[in-house]
């Protein structure tokens, strides 16, 4: 399933009465379970890429982002990234 858009997700989710979860990501392995549940459930899902998640991973964006973007395009329901707190930087740095 392609990565997917935020508004894409919540659009639906709202006319429909229903929200949307999203998890902050911390380590690879957070990621991948957090698309695993929402795998089994068949429900769309945001992760989350936190600056505190940037600083425990010594301030490198570029890895766990990149990580997170593909357990996104991998993914059997639409998963979006959200990079929280406005990183300065994006995805690339």
């Amino acid at each position: 399933m392609p990565l997917a858009e935020i508004g894409d997700l919540i659009t639906p989710a709202a006319t429909r009465g229903r929200g949307v979860g999203a998890f902050n990501v911390i380590q690879l392995e957070h990621a991948e379970a957090i698309v695993t549940g929402a795998e089994r459930v068949g429900a769309p899902v945001v992760l989350q890429i936190s600056e505190n998640t940037v600083a425990f991973h010594r301030g490198l964006l570029a890895p766990i982002g990149r990580a997170c973007l593909a357990i996104a395009e991998a993914a059997t329901v639409p998963v979006a990234v959200h990079l929280d707190d406005h990183h300065p930087r994006g995805f690339g740095a």
